[in-house]
This record gives C-alpha cells, sequence and structure tokens, in this order.
C-alpha cells in the first residue's frame, strides 16, 4: 500500500514538473519568434541600407565621369574663356557633390553595419533559444517515459534537462549581449 501511494506522489511530481517545463517550452517559443521576426526586420534592414548605399556610389560614379568628360573638354584649345569659366564651375560643383556622396556613404554604411549587428545578435539569440526549445522538448518526453516506466533516474535526468532548458532560456534573454 506504500508503494501504491509513494508511486502517486512520484506521478504527480512528474506531471507538475512537467507542466513547468511545458511552460518554460512555450515563453521559449515565444521569445525565439520575437528573436526570428527582429532577425528579419534587422536583415531587411541592413540590405536596404547597403542597397541605398549602391546608389549613392553610382550616383557618385556619374558625377565623377562627368568632371573627367569636363576636364578633357577643357583640353581643347579652341574653347571660349566663358565656357572655361563655366565648366570650371561646373567642375567645383560636381567635386562638391562627390564629397557629399562620400560623406552620405559613411553615413550609410554605418547604418547598414549596425543593423548588420543587431541581425547577427537575433540570430545568436535565436540558435541558443532554438537548443532551449530542443531541450525542454526532450525533458517533456523523458517525463512522460519516467512516468510510463516509473523509472527515477530517468525523471531525475528530465528535470536536469528541463533545468538547463530554463537557465539558457534566461541567458539568452535577459544576459545576451
Amino acid at each position: 500500500m506504500s508503494t501504491e501511494i509513494d508511486e502517486s506522489k512520484f506521478e504527480k511530481f512528474v506531471a507538475l514538473t512537467t507542466s513547468f517545463i511545458a511552460v518554460g517550452l512555450a515563453i521559449s517559443t515565444i521569445l525565439n519568434n520575437a528573436a526570428g521576426d527582429d532577425l528579419l526586420v534587422f536583415r531587411s534592414e541592413a540590405n536596404n541600407k547597403w542597397s541605398y548605399f549602391q546608389s549613392k556610389s553610382i550616383k557618385q560614379n556619374i558625377v565623377e565621369m562627368e568632371i573627367g568628360n569636363i576636364e578633357l573638354s577643357l583640353e581643347n584649345e579652341n574653347i571660349s574663356e566663358n565656357y572655361k569659366a563655366k565648366a570650371k564651375e561646373k567642375i567645383a560643383y560636381f567635386e562638391s557633390e562627390v564629397k557629399r556622396y562620400d560623406t552620405e556613404k559613411d553615413q550609410i554604411g554605418t547604418e547598414a553595419k549596425t543593423a548588420e549587428g543587431l541581425m547577427e545578435k537575433a540570430d545568436k539569440k535565436g540558435l541558443k533559444l532554438d537548443l532551449a526549445e530542443a531541450l525542454y522538448q526532450i525533458s517533456i518526453v523523458l517525463a512522460a517515459i519516467s512516468m510510463i516506466a516509473k523509472n527515477r533516474p530517468t525523471w531525475y535526468l528530465s528535470m536536469a534537462l528541463g533545468g538547463l532548458a530554463i537557465c539558457i532560456t534566461t541567458y539568452a534573454h535577459f544576459f545576451m549581449p
């Protein structure tokens, strides 16, 4: 009779601890989905910034080619002084545009790298949470096996894996840089 009571307590402990592990799994899944969303947002932002950077580079290259064309035209001895003056004004303007593009590209490049850094952080967080989810699931399966087989060491292993999963989830959410 005491064995039945002991087995009943064991089953209740397994059921209770499995419920806590299942809650941990649900929380980890929600956090992992959020990290996945962040990853997509930051990847899109980085791609957009690099595309913008490329468009500025193309515009800058066009302006630089125009400077070259104007400078080449200035080598013609048959052009008027009025044309030369206007050409030099245009060169000065285009050179200021090249500097502006350089400044803008520096800023855009910094923003793109920041987005890439945030993307990498979200990816690493997601990987940790993936591991935690797998450990939660294994823990739940082992808990079920321990209840069916009435095997305490399997339950202890289940709780150890569940505890590890809780630690990983906590680390990933609160302490990952």
